[in-house]
C-alpha cells in the first residue's frame, strides 16, 4: 500500500512539473529562502520561497536546516491563485 501511494505521489509531481522553479539558493532566512531562477536571458530573477508545514526536501538534503546557499534546487510549488503574492514550495529537490 505504501509503495502504491509513493508511486501515485511521484506521478502527481511529474504531472505538475511544468510549473516548477529551477535555480540556485542565494540566501536563507528564518522562514524562507531566496532562489535565483535559471533563465535563458541575462536578466536575474530572484524569488522568495516561503516555508510551509507540508513542504518536503529530497535529493541531497532532508531538511531546511541542511539547505545551503549555493545549492541547485528544483522547487515544486503549491497550486495557488494567481493573485497570491508568495511562492509556497510543496517539494524542494536539492542537487549538489
Amino acid at each position: 500500500m505504501k509503495r502504491l501511494l509513493s508511486v501515485l505521489i511521484f506521478l502527481l509531481f511529474l504531472l505538475a512539473a511544468c510549473g516548477n522553479y529551477e535555480g540556485t539558493v542565494v540566501e536563507k532566512k528564518d522562514s524562507s529562502f531566496m532562489l535565483e531562477l535559471s533563465s535563458g536571458n541575462s536578466e536575474v530573477v530572484v524569488e522568495e520561497m516561503q516555508l510551509i508545514d507540508l513542504m518536503t526536501f529530497s535529493g541531497d538534503v532532508s531538511s531546511f536546516e541542511e539547505l545551503e546557499v549555493g545549492d541547485q534546487v528544483i522547487v515544486v510549488p503549491v497550486d495557488t491563485p494567481s493573485d497570491f503574492s508568495y511562492t509556497l514550495p510543496m517539494e524542494v529537490i536539492v542537487e549538489r
